[in-house]
């Protein structure tokens, strides 16, 4: 049983997580500050993204089948790619600010030839 006099450092369990040292907490440093305007408009794009996520965990993987199938785009269906093809759907319905996520480019060359 402790002493009522000792003291535990909780923090020493929180620290690693918000230190400088962390690589995660570096990045959001390197990042700009947004404006207003870029703030609401990152905003809308990650509601939009966790209701996208929402819907999309919610279904089975025969359900998605079927929505390809009813697209005619069957045979584009990739199990593995498909949640950062839909996070790039919802970034061309709801364009974040520029810069807010580095690989968005990478995931938007995935539904190019969607269009």
């Amino acid at each position: 049983m402790e002493d009522a006099g000792e003291k535990i450092d909780v923090g020493e369990k929180i620290t690693p997580s918000i230190s400088p040292a962390n690589p995660q907490q570096q990045q959001r440093k390197k990042r700009k500050d947004f404006t207003p305007a870029e703030w609401r408009a990152a905003m809308v794009f990650i509601w939009a993204a966790i209701d996208d996520y929402r819907e999309y965990a919610a279904m089975t993987e025969e359900e998605v089948e079927e929505e390809y199938r009813r697209a005619g785009k069957i045979d584009k269906y990739d199990p593995e790619m498909e949640l950062k093809k839909r996070y790039a759907r919802v970034a061309k319905k709801h364009p974040p600010p520029d810069g807010y996520d580095p690989k968005l480019e990478e995931y938007l060359k995935l539904i190019e030839d969607e269009d």
